[in-house]
């Protein structure tokens, strides 16, 4: 009698140390889901962006995360940037090729791999005719460092194996690496009022005219982009073509 009872003690020890962890984990993931939000409220009031946000407010806040690119960003700085875009835009929306705030991300990321030292300067906003639009006018500036000859010109070689595997880069490969191009662009917002969010995202950069002053020809320019995985208006090919 005095074993089973013990026994039936144990049992129900543990089934309230199980429900204790339970509830622990259950405040645990509160506290960070918490947290998380704290964080992002402290980024958005550090930069002065109001709760209620506008189209205008939203391409602000959209440059100044972005204006360095995001390569390998601190956590806190990505649950920011994934909560605001999720928070201002439509879960769809359009971003050259691609739809949805992941893809928004991916193609950062992306293109601040290929490129080093990516600056980006929102010089102003500019009112569209509709008023649901919105035009952003922008300097990128960028470097194309080894991973961007090896990603985006990997045709530039004189041996056959283009750089990228070890091989050595053509003339006009090594008189593109390391340059650092200056872009002129545009980012287009365009509004949807009836979810009060962001529907479509289109951006170009003129990446012709600032190689056509490093290379002084529009022949060499032409071989450039001839075989290259990214357009006259640095759209990149695995995400906008």
């Amino acid at each position: 009698m005095h074993r089973e009872r013990r026994r039936k003690n144990q049992v129900r020890y543990r089934m309230k140390q199980r429900e204790l962890v339970k509830t622990l984990g259950e405040d645990v993931r509160n506290l960070e889901s918490e947290i998380q939000d704290l964080e992002v409220r402290r980024h958005n009031a550090s930069i002065g962006i109001p709760t209620h946000q506008t189209l205008w407010t939203i391409a602000t806040e959209y440059f100044l995360l972005f204006r360095h690119g995001f390569r390998l960003p601190p956590q806190a700085l990505q649950n920011a940037a994934l909560n605001f875009l999720r928070v201002s835009m439509a879960p769809d929306v359009v971003n050259g090729c691609q739809r949805g705030v992941e893809a928004i991300l991916a193609k950062w990321r992306l293109f601040s791999d290929y490129f080093n030292n990516v600056h980006v300067e929102l010089e102003r906003l500019e009112k569209s005719a509709s008023p649901y639009s919105l035009t952003a006018i922008t300097i990128t500036t960028v470097t194309i460092s080894k991973e961007a000859m090896r990603a985006v010109f990997p045709h530039l070689n004189s041996d056959g194996k283009g750089g990228a595997h070890g091989g050595n880069w053509s003339p006009l490969g090594q008189r593109l690496l390391n340059q650092r191009l200056v872009m002129r662009g545009s980012v287009r917002f365009d509004w949807d009022s009836a979810s009060d969010s962001v529907v479509s995202i289109q951006s170009q950069s003129d990446m012709l005219t600032p190689l056509l002053r490093v290379l002084d020809s529009l022949e060499d320019v032409s071989l450039v982009f001839e075989g290259a995985l990214v357009a006259p208006d640095c759209r990149l090919a695995s995400f906008d073509w």
